[in-house]
């Protein structure tokens, strides 16, 4: 309920139906006078909850797998389900275009025409009881139904899902059961409700463990590719396991027949008539014909989809991992709307700074995972907006220490990112312009004998008081051997201009562009720099525009290559001392950077500066430009060539669990 909204499963719709239709039984109530109480408990439990959206396709959805017995009766379940969907969208035409109700729809649908069969195989094949084996098939065809439509919101598949709704049934019923008792007591004594209330958190706590379990496990969520690709492929492999289970069936269900012409059925043994023989002038093609039946059909559609599985789900991830650059010295995170910066000397790959969190606690700890860090030595919070440190939670017990920005003094409505660090137990110290220093430990000197890596916070200047928060932001130029990096946090244009009267001969050959690319930039700025790339670290189809296009154009004009997180994923820049080069520079002497992209996605408009016709203007804020004729990447590391503007950057296939952000509805592990 983070967002403020009510969260009702059909789970829990169906509870208070199952508890009112065995009251009414026990009380010796006929089917039609169960199905009367049924029905006005669940009224009651909607005007209850709140008859909003979500509770009505509850509801609804609820009422018709239990009318159909979790898929018993298809004949009656499959028209209802049409009704209740006519009935929710007459309701409310919009609901056609929320991922809630397609996901609900999905779920149904799938559980009405497949728990039936998986649990009758649970209990044959598996032998496992039915009261375990009708959870788990719900369970498992809700998630299997689903995924298709979750590719569509967020990448990968959830295993972990259906362990953790399988652990979380037991509590489920009792956790209901004493939050509606609850509120009926609550008005009428207040102790006795309060003592309801406090014995309903057992159960709640109960699921949210299973929950931790879930996602804890290994294997717990399986790489897969989101959007209409990701999507098409998952269809693909059901429809090819689809077809090979009814190629099985049929061949199962045929009469055996013998050489002879004699049919058996059952005791009874007919004399089928023999069918004439033509001469077959190619004698191979009998036998072909004859092998190529159903069985073989059956087997050849499994094989086929379970390679496609294994193919995308297993050597995908697997080839990208191998393919990570060792070397690297900073990575843009791929963290959607938000910022999250790795940087590190490659001389010295156990001391890694990061540079903001973002507000993608999955995005941040998949990029984490892939390039291989497991401690933070320096965690560097540019200023206290969530986009930049709303995943500090899921970081905090691997961050010795934090770089914190000056208090605005703005009213967050939130904790302060001060009291969030400090609950965390780490060690922070507050900067302003003129801090620096080397490696991932704060403070003037420190580890400057042992390391290549240096830092120095350029802006804030030190005040009273800041006009708002983006105004903290820390700015910070960051020298790796001989590549220097310029971090600008969200700083605009009135910032910027201070900063270049400030620093008139600052320099950076990759700059991390501000505030996600926005209009809000200072003339000339960029073009001062001399860059030879800019990171921008945006989100997919995001609702802001950014990064604005006019922007783009001038770091095109610039001679500036633009790599985007929303078009390559997490983007490496490759520098160390790889076959003796000096850290920052190749091992190959160019003394230029190379870059590394963990996901091709030149689809999205204006990916990367000029190569991606980036400065050509979108017809609406939201609006792709064209896409670019040539791919902006290419497969082999090569040196950035500042001169002929051309982007040289390695890159592959996604990486497990490296999403494309998009600013839309997210499910978790579970469907409703």
């Amino acid at each position: 309920m983070s967002s403020g909204k009510r969260s009702v499963s059909g789970s829990n719709c169906a509870l208070v139906i199952a508890a009112a239709v065995a009251g009414a039984r026990a009380l010796g109530a006929g089917r039609r006078v169960r199905v009367c109480i049924a029905g006005g408990a669940l009224v009651c439990f909607v005007i209850i909850v709140g008859p909003d959206a979500s509770v009505q396709r509850a509801a609804i959805m609820a009422g018709v797998l239990l009318a159909s017995n979790f898929g018993g009766k298809q004949g009656r379940s499959l028209p209802a389900l049409g009704l209740a969907v006519l009935v929710l969208l007459w309701a409310d035409p919009w609901q056609a275009i929320q991922p809630g109700f397609a996901l609900s729809v999905v779920a149904a649908g799938g559980i009405v025409l497949a728990a039936t069969p998986v649990t009758a195989w649970l209990r044959r094949r598996a032998r496992i009881p039915r009261f375990i084996a009708l959870p788990l098939a719900v369970a498992a065809v809700a998630q299997v139904s689903c995924a298709p439509l979750l590719l569509l919101l967020q990448p990968g598949f959830s295993v972990g899902g259906i362990l953790a709704n399988l652990l979380a049934a037991p509590a489920a019923p009792a956790g209901t059961a004493a939050g509606l008792l609850a509120l009926l007591v609550l008005p009428l004594q207040g102790s006795l409700g309060g003592a309801t209330l406090a014995l309903a958190t057992w159960p709640a706590r109960w699921i949210e463990a299973a929950g931790a379990v879930g996602t804890a496990l290994p294997g717990a969520r399986l790489f897969w590719p989101d959007g209409w690709g990701g999507a098409a492929a998952l269809t693909g492999v059901y429809c090819l396991a689809g077809l090979a289970l009814a190629l099985r069936g049929r061949a199962q269900r045929a009469p055996a027949a013998s050489t002879d012409g004699v049919v058996q059925r059952g005791t009874r043994v007919a004399m089928a008539p023999r069918p004439a023989r033509r001469r077959d002038r190619r004698g191979w093609v009998g036998p072909v014909r004859a092998a190529v039946g159903p069985t073989a059909a059956a087997w050849a559609a499994g094989a086929t989809a379970a390679g496609i599985a294994a193919g995308v789900a297993v050597v995908a991830p697997l080839t990208l991992r191998f393919g990570v650059p060792r070397d690297w010295a900073v990575v843009a995170c791929d963290v959607g709307q938000g910022d999250a910066v790795l940087l590190r000397d490659p001389s010295r790959r156990d001391e890694v700074i990061l540079i903001d969190t973002g507000d993608d606690p999955d995005g941040l700890a998949a990029c984490l995972d892939l390039f291989g860090v497991d401690r933070i030595g320096l965690l560097v919070v540019t200023h206290d907006h969530w986009d930049h440190v709303g995943a500090l939670e899921e970081i905090g017990d691997r961050v010795d220490a934090a770089l914190l920005p000056p208090d605005s003094g703005e009213e967050l409505g939130r904790q302060r990112i001060h009291d969030r660090v400090s609950a965390l137990g780490i060690r922070a110290v507050e900067a302003v312009a003129g801090a620096s220093g080397a490696g991932a430990r704060p403070g003037v000197g420190s580890g400057r004998e042992v390391s290549d890596l240096r830092w120095e916070v350029l802006s804030p200047p030190a005040r009273t008081s800041y006009p708002d928060v983006n105004a903290t932001s820390l700015v910070l130029r960051v020298e790796i051997g001989e590549l220097a990096v310029l971090l600008l946090g969200d700083t605009g244009a009135a910032e910027q201009a201070p900063l270049m009267r400030a620093f008139p001969r600052l320099t950076a050959d990759i700059v991390k562009v501000a505030h996600h690319g926005s209009r809000n930039q200072a003339p000339g700025f960029y073009e001062s720099l001399g860059s030879r790339a800019a990171l921008i670290s945006v989100g997919a189809e995001n609702r802001y525009g950014h990064p604005n296009p006019e922007l783009l154009t001038t770091l095109s004009d610039a001679g500036v290559d633009v790599l985007r997180t929303d078009a390559l994923g997490s983007i490496a820049v490759v520098g160390g001392r790889n076959g003796g080069g000096a850290p920052g520079v190749n091992g190959d002497g160019s003394g230029e950077p190379t870059f590394w992209a963990a996901g091709d996605r030149s689809r999205v408009a204006g990916a990367t500066g000029r190569s991606a016709g980036a400065g050509a203007p979108s017809r609406s804020r939201n609006a792709r430009a064209p896409r670019a004729r040539e791919p902006p990447h290419r497969t082999g590391a090569r040196p950035l060539a500042g001169s002929s503007g051309a982007l040289r950057a390695l890159a592959t296939s996604r990486s497990r669990g490296m999403p494309r952000r998009r600013q839309r509805f997210r499910s978790r592990s579970s469907c409703r």
